[in-house]
């Protein structure tokens, strides 16, 4: 069983409580959900399993960690960049992957549901560069990359989130693969 899927549901769980908390929110419907600091700049940092499916192999899954930087626009639209690397190589079955770098721009768009948590989807560009100990060594894929997300906001200017992203889809000497990426992460506003 994939341990990254009862981690990254434990912290949402874990997470409920501390969204659920008012803090300061505006509940105007006519703006939506938000808090004043909305619009602006955050950073933070994400931590993740990158998933490699390939036809006729079992699943690779190398750790990733990953620097993000974006700016929000409005309480519902932000652009966000994204630099990372492997955390360490991957095997299953004798097939193994190495994460050499990776990177992401988005356009990310909120629909907050409550007070302190919200729903997001990504839709961009993203380029995974690794090494294969099998079929093409050497591979590096960028295209259209698109996900979904939950936030989760904590004290003060922090935020959880918990993703799920395809970062690219390519062939392997004839076996169709994709490489999606399940990740946690901490943002901070500014």
């Amino acid at each position: 069983m994939n341990r990254t899927m009862p981690l990254l549901v434990t912290c949402a769980l874990a997470a409920g409580p501390a969204a659920a908390s008012d803090d300061g929110w505006r509940g105007d419907p006519g703006r939506g959900y938000g808090r004043d600091y909305d619009v602006g700049t955050y950073a933070g940092l994400s931590f993740g399993q990158l998933r490699y499916n390939e036809e006729g192999l079992d699943t690779i899954t190398p750790a990733t960690g990953m620097f993000i930087v974006g700016a929000s626009v409005s309480p519902n639209l932000a652009i966000e960049g994204r630099i990372g690397a492997g955390l360490g190589s991957s095997a299953t079955n004798g097939y193994g992957i190495n994460v050499n770098s990776l990177y992401a721009g988005y356009l990310k768009g909120s629909l907050p549901l409550s007070p302190g948590f919200s729903l997001y989807g990504l839709a961009g560009v993203a380029g995974v560069d690794y090494k294969r100990d099998f079929g093409l060594i050497d591979a590096h894929d960028t295209g259209f990359s698109y996900g979904l997300g939950m936030n989760f906001d904590l004290a003060g200017n922090t935020r959880l989130n918990v993703e799920w992203a395809r970062l690219a889809s390519g062939d392997n000497l004839g076996y169709v693969y994709n490489v999606d990426q399940a990740a946690i992460g901490l943002v901070w506003r500014f």
